[in-house]
């Protein structure tokens, strides 16, 4: 190839990486926007279900914001309920934020369903709760706490009583535990004047301290401590022979404070259920999504229609011939909703065949009937779920492999040399290892929601991912420069192109993984958010090592001419030969003494 065509070509290959580098944000922001604005297309509505007798007269639902499981164990008052009543865990769901969760515990569904799935989510919340369900039943739906709950169940609440909570990240843990306190008391004011119905009492500064120490720090251990102080207080309270408490947490917090992702200490939380009818044990670990179609259950209120989860009829202290209808009701409304999720898939109805073979064994009330149904009609529905997502695998796939092996013709430039392209491979693999060290080691971070803290250090979380992906490019680049040197610039500015080309190529397959996998636009069902964090992630690493190719490409010229100027020898200088005048002899014979010495001098 001649010398000319070489050079457009790398400079052209320099300014299509620096495009795509600049492009690259666009994609990060639509998949970003994806997940923060994404429709749910199974809020259709559904009819309500029968109801069952109730098995209590009040529900006390204490929900104490990001409780982590293992902390909860400190908590004297909360595990003295432990012991008198059912003590178990429940996973929840992913994002694991607050506005997210909050959703799942009210109506059941998870946060693909909901469409709630970050805490911008305007509300209200379009599907059915157990707020409106008590509501409609001509029961109390109270709520005390943060106006978040307002903003999501705001029009199903028959009374709200807001607390005002200090500014996050700037007040003290004073201010907040003056706040929880403010709220447990309101609390005991809305017990005295109700005595029915489903009664929320939310406790929102453990979470504040875990985001601002960590989760095993001090003040939030204390906040904690408030916490079951307060519950404590509430338990006090309550006539066990009509009255059910709740104790629950929306998710927990990593050490060093952070939720969102999905570590086991954010996922498991705690659920204490004691009271009339209620049955005392230690029970496996169940789902956040049970929440609401238990208190249905209890209350006597149709379960939410959109409902995911299943009531725990192992937990209720109740004859057979109540949960008989109790699990018959939640099957039938269970079989409604995914009668409309297979329709959303493109699939044949399955819940109600799953439904013919558990029918009667649930109407009579046997023990396990529910799960057994439940756990069936759930591997059906990821089975129906998994085949959607091949089928459009299947069509992407044409797109994901040409995304894949074009770029690979670049490589063909270096046919019967392909020693030269060792160097710039190697300096791209140099690039991941310093940028994983920055962000694994030197950040102390993981692939994880929970890696940024709150919502206000998302923007300058990624904005230091930005700045690690340059530092690392720019290092693992100019360390390739000053191998090669020696080489002349058309040799520098070829390696050092196939360098920003080779790194861009190795996060484009990453990426085009996931957009086979999941594509860039998310409309039925939310990614697994593990891989779609690092998709982002990717995308952003892919800015910098774009952008920055021709600054490199450069720096590495003039750098390999500033060395081979600086070491390049010098001429030694010519020697200077000294001009000798010879002394004029005097005219004339020579002296006497002269002669002498000329004369002794002669071999004559």
């Amino acid at each position: 190839m001649a010398r000319a065509a070489k050079v457009a070509l790398h400079i052209a290959l320099i300014l299509v990486l620096m495009v795509a580098g600049y492009e690259a944000q666009a994609f990060a922001r639509l998949g970003w926007d994806s997940v923060v604005k994404y429709q749910s297309p199974y809020l259709a509505s559904l009819p309500r279900g029968n109801v069952a007798p109730p098995l209590a007269q009040r529900v006390v639902l204490v929900l104490v914001d990001g409780l982590r499981l293992d902390v909860s164990r400190e908590m004297s008052n909360l595990n003295d309920l432990r012991r008198q009543g059912a003590d178990l865990a429940v996973r929840v769901g992913q994002p694991s934020l607050s506005y997210p969760s909050w959703t799942v515990v009210a109506t059941g569904a998870w946060q693909e369903v909901s469409g709630v799935t970050t805490n911008w989510f305007e509300g209200p919340v379009k599907m059915d709760n157990i707020f409106r369900a008590a509501k409609d039943a001509n029961l109390p739906a109270v709520a005390v706490g943060a106006r978040g709950w307002q903003k999501l169940f705001g029009p199903d609440l028959t009374d709200f009583f807001p607390i005002t909570w200090p500014e996050e990240g700037k007040a003290p843990p004073e201010e907040w535990a003056k706040a929880d306190r403010e709220a447990c008391q309101k609390g005991l004011e809305v017990l005295k004047e109700f005595d029915s119905g489903l009664i929320l009492l939310y406790i929102g500064g453990t979470d504040e301290m875990a985001h601002e120490y960590g989760g095993t720090s001090k003040p939030y251990r204390n906040e904690v401590q408030l916490a079951d102080w307060c519950i404590g207080q509430v338990a006090a309270r309550l006539d066990w022979e009509k009255d059910v408490l709740m104790v629950t947490a929306d998710h927990g917090h990593i050490d060093t404070g952070g939720h969102g992702g999905w570590e086991e200490v954010v996922l498991r939380v705690p659920l204490v259920v004691v009271g009339h009818g209620v049955r005392k044990g230690i029970y496996t670990d169940r789902f956040q999504a049970d929440i609401a179609p238990t208190i249905a259950a209890l209350l006597g209120v149709p379960i939410p229609t959109h409902v995911q989860g299943r009531p725990l009829l192992e937990v209720l202290d109740a004859p057979v011939d109540a949960k008989g209808p109790i699990g018959l009701n939640a099957a039938l409304q269970l079989s409604g909703f995914y009668d409309l999720y297979a329709q959303v898939l493109g699939v044949r109805p399955f819940a109600g065949n799953t439904l013919k073979a558990h029918r009667e064994a649930i109407a009579r009330g046997e023990e396990d009937a529910l799960a057994r149904f439940w756990d069936e009609l759930i591997g059906r529905a990821a089975a129906a779920k998994r085949a959607r997502w091949w089928r459009e695998r299947l069509l992407r796939l044409p797109i994901a492999l040409g995304i894949a092996l074009v770029p690979l013709a670049y490589y063909l430039t270096f046919r019967r040399r392909w020693s030269q392209v060792l160097l710039p491979i190697g300096a791209a693999l140099l690039y991941f290892v310093f940028y994983n060290l920055l962000f694994f080691l030197a950040r102390g971070h993981t692939w994880s929601l929970s890696a940024f803290n709150s919502e206000a250090q998302i923007e300058a979380f990624f904005n230091q991912r930005l700045l690690d992906a340059a530092l690392s490019v720019a290092v693992a680049g100019l360390i390739l420069a000053l191998i090669l040197w020696k080489k002349s610039p058309l040799e520098t500015l070829e390696r050092m192109v196939a360098f920003s080309f080779t790194a861009f190529y190795l996060l484009l397959l990453q990426v085009d993984l996931f957009y086979w996998l999941y594509h860039i636009r998310f409309t039925w069902a939310l990614p697994d958010l593990k891989l779609g964090f690092k998709y982002y992630m990717d995308l952003l690493q892919m800015i910098p090592v774009g952008v920055l190719s021709g600054v490199l490409a450069g720096l590495a010229v003039l750098i390999g001419w500033g060395i081979r100027r600086w070491r390049r020898p010098r001429p030694a200088p010519e020697p200077v030969m000294p001009l000798v005048q010879e002394a004029a002899l005097p005219e004339g014979p020579a002296p006497a003494a002269l002669e002498g010495e000329a004369a002794s001098e002669s071999p004559l």
